[in-house]
């Protein structure tokens, strides 16, 4: 008989196969991606079907096949159902388990990246911040532990500190000396916020507050430079731009 194994995760995605059964991919603190199936999980009296909806936080043992898992039990700590009474709360944090989906692999473990998912979800729930506001953190929070963090420091190319600077794909600042600007330079109050969120410890990570026009900039520089590295369709921002 195959050995039960235990793991903390928090599921990303499910899908219906057959009548009675589900597919679930969960971000296992332990093994990363894992595939895994939970037959029976569609009926309604199933003890699966409560812990194999998205978003689930909890305790999840398995045994493992030549290929993928089984689920046996789930032990749920949050499921985080609140996300779903708004549809763009929802949204946002569907869109949070679609990037994290497309960035990591099996046995592949990330536990900062875990606890970035799960951080962001909790404030998602909690109304502290926007979706837009989470959605920014998250992806910027996000190219650290993907070993892509740009550098803030000063200029990537010269080392100047003093100048005026934007965000550049190729991996950090870069002065209006070395590079010629075909848009608006950042503020220094966005550098500021843009090192806060790369630097902050995780559990401090979104206690801060910001208005609406540096949110903008930030927003538009952080999203491009995450799309350089992050490549891939998005359904759930979908809902975001057809309203």
């Amino acid at each position: 008989m195959s050995e039960l194994i235990k793991t903390k995760g928090i599921v990303l995605h499910e899908m219906s196969i057959k009548d009675h059964d589900k597919r679930i991919i969960l971000f296992s603190k332990e093994f990363g991606k894992m595939i895994i199936f939970a037959n029976g999980a569609k009926r309604a009296k199933s003890p699966l079907l409560a812990g194999t909806q998205p978003f689930v936080f909890g305790e999840f043992s398995v045994v493992e096949n030549r290929n993928s898992y089984t689920l046996r039990q789930v032990i749920i700590d949050e499921s985080f159902y609140e996300l779903r009474n708004d549809m763009f709360t929802l949204a946002y944090s569907l869109y949070l388990l679609e990037v994290v989906n497309n960035v990591i692999q099996e046995m592949d473990p990330n536990d900062e990246l875990l606890r970035l998912l799960y951080i962001s979800l909790m404030t998602l729930k909690n109304g502290i911040h926007s979706g837009n506001i989470v959605k920014t953190v998250f992806q910027f929070r996000c190219m650290n532990m993907l070993g892509f963090a740009p550098d803030l420091s000063g200029c990537m190319e010269c080392g100047n500190i003093d100048g005026v600077f934007t965000l550049h794909s190729r991996g950090g600042l870069v002065c209006d000396s070395c590079f010629n600007f075909k848009d608006k330079p950042m503020s220094n109050e966005a550098i500021h916020v843009l090192r806060y969120i790369q630097q902050a410890p995780l559990k401090k990570l979104f206690h801060f507050k910001i208005n609406d026009e540096l949110l903008s900039e930030i927003e538009c520089k952080v999203q491009t430079y995450f799309s350089y590295f992050v490549t891939g369709k998005f359904k759930s921002l979908d809902i975001l731009t057809t309203f």
